[in-house]
């Protein structure tokens, strides 16, 4: 309890100095959006200047936003049309939470198995053609392999492409769900045809991009065993009679699951804030992708902002689930060892 008690404390001036810093950085892009949406109206370019309270000092305006994003989670209006960008950018955040979630699981599934066998079995064939998975999970472009997969699922299997999570046809069947992670809630409520419709939507994008998930967890997984198996815990165990399977999977797996979980972690986060390729290639209506086309180019300084922060936010939150889950996993974290 006291670990965990720890970690939640720690991560409320985390997110304050995070927020701190995606406004600092986003302030001081170049070009000023005032110049560029009252280019044929420079009269009215100060009177929205003062009502957007862009002139204020630095600490005023951060506070401001502060205050906004932790009681409403408000996140500003857009420069372009002032309107509240917070909606917007918490519909795509769902949308590349879904694609992330779904691509973690793959990856996570697959690597185990292959760092799994590949340790099981060192300098084997299998051994051989999971290090030759990994390296090219690492070393293939996501781009690159996500413009194979539309060429090959597309034009042989004949697969859905389109910007959207679910087919058009069905838009009456999802108006009644409560958030738009359309493939999990389609599952709770039963929806069969809504969510087979979003999987075959996810399953290109969601395997393109668990490729990296899937090379890091394999290479952190057969490490972490091999190191674990040469132990004398280990070797006791096989002289006493047990079954190899027993002591793979019941010992030297649990006790091989923190870097793995650590890794996770932070492949969940990374491939949060790195999934705007994927989204790109593949039309899918993230936040990435939308703070690239409405933020960066627009010069939409709140989209950046909120865009940033709702994925570092996202990042920290994640990681604080992997800090608990060290104390199911290992009980020395409990006891403060």
């Amino acid at each position: 309890m006291t670990h965990a008690l720890r970690r939640i404390l720690v991560t409320f001036p985390l997110l304050l100095a995070v927020s701190l810093l995606v406004f600092a950085l986003a302030g001081a892009l170049p070009g000023d959006a005032a110049d560029w949406r009252f280019a044929k109206q420079p009269e009215a370019k100060e009177q929205w200047r003062r009502a957007r309270g862009l002139d204020d000092p630095f600490l005023v305006r951060w506070g401001r936003y502060v205050t906004g994003f932790a009681t409403r989670l408000d996140l500003d209006r857009s420069y372009q049309d002032d309107e509240p960008v917070g909606p917007v950018l918490l519909r795509k955040l769902q949308a590349t939470f879904e694609l992330t979630l779904c691509a973690m699981t793959l990856g996570v599934l697959v690597g185990l198995a292959v760092g799994i066998l590949s340790a099981v079995f060192p300098r084997s064939p299998l051994d051989y053609l999971g290090q030759v998975l990994a390296l090219g999970g690492i070393s293939v472009p996501v781009f690159w392999l996500g413009m194979v997969l539309i060429v090959v699922a597309v034009k042989v299997f004949g697969f859905p492409f389109s910007s959207s999570q679910y087919d058009p046809a069905l838009a009456e069947r999802v108006k009644d769900f409560r958030t738009h992670l359309y493939l999990l809630e389609s599952l709770v409520r039963l929806r069969l045809d809504v969510f087979a419709s979003c999987a075959r939507h996810l399953l290109l994008p969601a395997l393109a991009l668990s490729t990296i998930p899937m090379a890091v967890v394999t290479r952190m997984t057969r490490s972490a065993m091999l190191e674990e198996m040469r132990k004398d815990y280990a070797t006791t165990a096989r002289a006493k009679g047990l079954r190899a399977r027993r002591v793979v999977l019941r010992h030297v797996l649990r006790n091989a699951l923190i870097p793995i979980v650590t890794i996770t972690g932070l492949q969940f986060g990374q491939l949060m804030g790195g999934a705007v390729l994927t989204e790109t290639v593949f039309s899918w209506p993230g936040l990435g992708r939308y703070i690239v086309e409405s933020g960066v180019r627009a010069r939409d300084t709140p989209v950046i902002a909120g865009g940033i922060l709702l994925v570092a936010t996202t990042f920290i939150l994640v990681n604080l689930l992997v800090d608990l889950l060290y104390v199911l996993i290992d009980p020395r974290v409990r006891e403060g060892q």
